[in-house]
């Protein structure tokens, strides 16, 4: 009767993970054209989240040397015609912002306790990077996606 149970338990492991992986989002999955014209002057004044943070938005749209050298390349750098800003917000905290290159205009993001992760040619952001070894219990993996009509983010995973 052992063997018969310990080889079920194996195949539902094996099923689990299996599964898991299968619904992982890939970058490949949301892909958009990429923006080629010249970026909208950055609209700062009468939004609030834009005066707050300033010098962080400014500093990643107009990809300022010292910031990519901690935080990546700036401008172009999300969702086809969007430049993905973020900042420390605490221990364990960073917030994030887009700016739409078309408008110059800022919009709110997703915060992380770690890390963000995406590309210049896909609507994904991953929140908290897979693979964190710190032991820490708020660093779940999250799935976001941009929603181009309402410049949300959605939680997909």
């Amino acid at each position: 009767m052992r063997p018969y149970f310990l080889i079920i338990t194996i195949l539902f492991i094996i099923s689990v993970v299996k599964e898991s992986f299968a619904q992982t989002p890939l970058f490949t999955d949301y892909k958009t054209k990429l923006f080629t014209s010249r970026p909208a002057r950055l609209k700062i004044k009468g939004n609030a989240l834009a005066e707050r943070y300033k010098t962080a938005i400014s500093n990643s749209y107009y990809d300022d040397p010292y910031i990519r050298k901690y935080h990546g390349k700036g401008g172009q750098n999300f969702a086809g015609h969007y430049c993905f800003v973020y900042w420390g917000c605490g221990s364990d905290c960073q917030h994030g912002a887009i700016v739409d290159l078309q408008t110059g205009i800022v919009y709110d993001g997703p915060t992380a306790a770690r890390q963000f992760e995406y590309k210049s040619w896909s609507r994904l952001l991953i929140v908290n990077r897979p693979g964190d070894k710190s032991g820490c219990a708020v660093c779940q993996p999250e799935y976001w996606t941009l929603n181009e009509e309402t410049k949300r983010f959605e939680k997909i995973k």
